[in-house]
């Protein structure tokens, strides 16, 4: 099949919307349409405006406006999937227990809730309401990878991880990548809305779910922000639950110089990451692992914790690994960064053509086009 249509749940595209997938299904779209192609895309959206192919010729809009994980889900979802397309693809694991359509492609971007059931919003509610929460999880996750004609994943360390619990579809999995979005140049005079002076400040932007371990972040500040009085720690991400219990207690401990930014647009996200002393990422628990590599890609130092995911995905140099959730290491390493940041920052410099080179969004959508037309083929379903 040389020419086909796809249908996309793209409900949660845009970084506004849902940072990391949502920036993943705008630049993925936006590569696809770049290929050398005749396909056709209908985008199921929550809103029309936010869209940033509204004239694109081989793409058309329909306004779905169902929230995502709710039971309206359940149920308004199965019929929008059911449109007419050589191929539907689901970028997440919430494909509708009611959908069986085919042909279907899926992304799973990580099994997170099978290994830290508590990096879930539903886990700060009444122990019924969790459990049914976690089991609709797990039941939702095994129809989209058993349903699916490809399950596209970001890394091989996922790969694994959803070989290892569906065995029996390990077959259709098929290893993408993702890529480095160019951001816009800073401003720095962004920075003086958050009262911020340039290389003055640690960040880290992402959520605040458990996995993301902001707790040893917050400790490793409290350890050290006396050697480094002229310094801040900013946290930029959504002001959840999560966000909320860290912003109570830098509140309630008195941490000195702690700013949380809430959201934050790509113009800001840009300023920040350009203008940081070094981007720190404390995390646990990774599919990908996007903002160390964006922040890569603006010349900034990382700092990060030493998993596997993280390991596969960022280059050797200008990245500094500390023990995954061991404060005084992360303490030692930021110390490291801090006193030789010119230096490192130089190699930082040096590598910025590899990070895009490595990580091309272009090459993410030919792997999931070549997958589109295995599925969209009758003839290679089985294969």
């Amino acid at each position: 099949m040389d020419v086909m249509h796809i249908l996309l749940d793209a409900r949660m595209m845009g970084p506004l919307a849902t940072r990391g997938i949502g920036r993943y299904i705008e630049e993925l779209v936006r590569a696809l349409l770049q290929l050398n192609t005749d396909d056709t895309y209908t985008l199921l959206v929550r809103s029309l405006e936010g869209s940033p192919f509204l004239s694109h010729p081989r793409v058309t809009h329909v306004h779905t406006d169902v929230p995502w994980y709710g039971l309206r889900e359940q149920w308004a979802m199965p019929s929008r999937l059911r449109m007419e397309a050589d191929v539907v693809h689901v970028p997440h694991w919430n494909v509708p227990l009611g959908y069986r359509g085919e042909p279907l492609v899926v992304t799973i971007h990580d099994l997170l809730l099978y290994h830290q059931t508590t990096s879930a919003k539903a886990s700060r509610r009444h122990p019924f309401v969790r459990k049914a929460k976690a089991w609709g999880h797990r039941l939702t996750v095994s129809h989209a990878v058993t349903t699916a004609g490809r399950i596209l994943v970001p890394t091989q360390a996922v790969a694994a991880d959803v070989a290892r619990f569906f065995p029996q579809d390990a077959e259709k999995i098929v290893v993408t990548g993702e890529g480095v979005t160019a951001l816009p140049t800073g401003d720095a005079r962004l920075l003086e809305t958050h009262h911020l002076r340039p290389h003055q400040y640690l960040l880290y932007v992402g959520s605040a779910y458990p996995h993301k371990r902001l707790d040893v972040l917050l400790a490793a500040w409290k350890g050290m922000e006396a050697k480094y009085p002229t310094h801040e720690l900013v946290i930029a991400g959504e002001e959840d639950v999560f966000m909320a219990e860290y912003i109570a207690q830098v509140k309630k401990e008195r941490i000195p110089r702690v700013r949380f930014t809430g959201r934050i647009p790509d113009a800001m996200y840009a300023t920040l990451l350009e203008q940081a002393s070094a981007f720190v990422y404390p995390t646990s628990f990774e599919g990908f692992g996007l903002p160390p590599l964006e922040a890569l890609s603006k010349g900034t130092p990382v700092i990060a914790s030493d998993i596997a995911v993280l390991r596969e995905v960022l280059p050797s140099d200008g990245v500094r690994f500390f023990r995954m959730g061991e404060r005084d290491d992360m303490m030692r390493t930021i110390d490291h960064v801090l006193r030789d940041r010119a230096k490192i920052q130089e190699r930082v410099h040096a590598l910025r053509s590899e990070v895009f080179s490595r990580h091309r969004w272009l090459d993410a959508a030919e792997r999931t086009r070549a997958a589109y037309a295995r599925v969209a083929s009758p003839s290679q379903r089985g294969s």
